[in-house]
């Protein structure tokens, strides 16, 4: 009889500190950890979280930005079976209280700068009005202190219940810790609660299964290889930016550069300076690094894998990375699919350009009828992704009504609209609830705003149904300006688009704003924009 296999990602951190311990794991905001000191801060942290009641199942919450210590404690909780719960850094107190009450997480790591958002979550209101006597669980919450990157402020007020970072590893000094405890495709790894912009986030259960057959879906199709160098700066609470590489590069023994946050000329400076290879982007970010300054001069041809998901890229960045001779190699998921369900290899990007691509080796793609809910066999006709596969989520957290009209027979519904062409290869061209019903025309807004992207004036657009009683719904146009330019008047804008778009697509009216809003993985804030301009 077979044994599991154990397929706990501490096993490859534990290989790489015993045969490239002195290699470099993670590079962090300047300072180099090998192997061999990044398993040991790992290890000492799991003895602390075990210390205090973390076993398997259990919830570790991690709010901060990105850092060494966000993986140091990722590693941490997979070495006990504990399941690794990211916050967006971006949330308010409410939601923060709101997903805590509902994940009952057992230990707390938080940045300093997060302190005031936790400390006003203890206490605040419920749904109902009413002062919350306390959390209907225990818990601890320990504040990060040795990050200089994330110091201290000296008139930051810090609460009994916090328990600095020092003193927590401190008490578990001595302390016997086990092997990582072994997991298999249906151990829970992470609990990652959607960006949650259209209602209640949900709580997406990602399992150890899911983590491995992406990356094994990665490695089949991906050109990456042994001692890459991995790039980290879009949020790592988002599961594009976690674990399209950098779980996996701390597995295989690649190094990581992590960067608290996205700085466009730091990015093409890094890029440069470290010989990146392997890098995870959304669409927005690329658009911010070609109208950087610096890109016209910057070197970025060691990027073998630059990866961009999140929305379809505009043509004219592809065209100027490829300037670069970076081929601009787009894929498609969400986090339920961990993240990957297609991809467009590197020796297509440009005979496919705007496709995501074919489906990931070990995952299934069909398109389905969503009037019928029939599949969709023509090439070129447009219905609803379905996905499945083993790196398929099993479902929502403590929500089966959610869960099950996820899911039909292991297919898991997307709610992205796209279409298949001849040979194969998919095009995604919204989401579902996006779609803009105009004179009896649908129209999908990311088509638009593709268009708008090539605008010189233009530095991000979105579009969005406004209400009209003779159309049903007019196409708006929402528009942040190049700096030190105007946007266009809506009938320039209009000539502008007519080369490109049918008349029926071609927006009706623009609103200009300081910065278009988008959610904590840049993809756009659509309930936010509509409100903007619904007024």
């Amino acid at each position: 009889m077979s044994h599991p296999v154990n397929i706990n990602p501490v096993r490859g951190l534990l290989f790489n500190q015993r045969y490239s311990r002195d290699l470099a794991a993670v590079i962090y905001e300047g300072r180099t950890y090998s192997y061999d000191e990044f398993a040991a801060n790992a290890r000492e942290l799991a003895a602390s979280l075990a210390a205090s009641g973390v076993g398997e199942g259990d919830r570790v919450v991690y709010l901060g930005l990105n850092s060494e210590m966000f993986l140091r404690t990722m590693f941490a909780t997979w070495w006990l079976g504990g399941v690794l719960e990211p916050l967006n850094f971006r949330l308010v107190p409410r939601e923060v209280g709101e997903l805590l009450v509902r994940s009952a997480p057992r230990v707390m790591v938080v940045e300093p700068g997060h302190v005031p958002v936790v400390d006003a979550a203890l206490g605040a209101q419920d749904s109902a009005g009413q002062e919350k006597a306390g959390w209907p669980f225990q818990t601890e919450t320990v504040l990060i202190d040795d990050d200089p990157a994330a110091p201290l402020n000296a008139g930051l007020e810090v609460a009994e219940h916090w328990i600095p970072l020092s003193g927590f590893v401190q008490r578990a000094e001595g302390a016997e810790l086990g092997e990582p405890v072994e997991t298999t495709d249906d151990t829970l790894a992470i609990l990652m609660f959607t960006s949650g912009t259209t209602g209640k986030p949900k709580g997406v259960r990602l399992s150890h299964g899911n983590i491995f057959w992406n990356a094994f879906n990665v490695d089949s199709l991906v050109d990456t290889r042994r001692r890459d160098i991995n790039y980290a700066v879009a949020p790592l609470f988002h599961i594009g930016a976690l674990n399209s590489f950098t779980v996996r590069a701390l597995v295989r023994g690649n190094t990581t550069v992590v960067r608290r946050g996205f700085v466009p000329s730091q990015v093409l400076a890094d890029i440069e300076n470290y010989g990146v290879n392997n890098a995870f982007f959304v669409p927005a970010m690329l658009l911010s690094l070609t109208h950087d300054p610096e890109f016209k001069g910057s070197k970025l041809d060691s990027l073998r894998a630059l990866i961009c998901a999140g929305a379809p890229v505009p043509p004219v960045v592809i065209s100027l990375f490829e300037a670069k001779n970076v081929p601009v190699q787009q894929a498609w998921g969400l986090t339920e699919t961990a993240p990957f369900a297609t991809y467009l290899p590197t020796e297509l990007t440009y005979e496919k350009a705007g496709s995501a691509g074919m489906p990931m080796l070990y995952t299934e793609v069909q398109i389905m009828d969503p009037g019928t809910g029939e599949p969709v066999s023509e090439p070129d006709t447009r219905g609803e992704l379905w996905v499945r596969g083993p790196n398929v989520t099993s479902g929502y957290w403590e929500d089966e009504g959610a869960t099950a009209a996820a899911f039909t027979d292991g297919w898991f519904h997307t709610g992205d609209i796209g279409y298949r062409d001849p040979e194969g290869y998919y095009y995604i061209v919204d989401r579902l609830k996006d779609m803009i019903i105009t004179g009896g025309e649908n129209v999908y807004p990311a088509e638009i705003e593709r268009v708008l992207a090539e605008h010189p004036d233009i530095l991000d657009a979105a579009v969005v149904g406004a209400p009209d009683e003779q159309w049903g719904e007019r196409i708006v146009a929402v528009l942040q300006p190049q700096p030190g330019h105007e946007v266009p008047s809506i009938a320039e804008l209009r000539q502008f688009c007519s080369d490109r778009l049918a008349r029926y697509k071609l927006p009706k009216d623009l609103v200009t704003v300081a910065e278009v809003p988008r959610n904590g993985s840049g993809k756009l804030d659509k309930v936010a924009i509509r409100q903007l301009v619904r007024g």
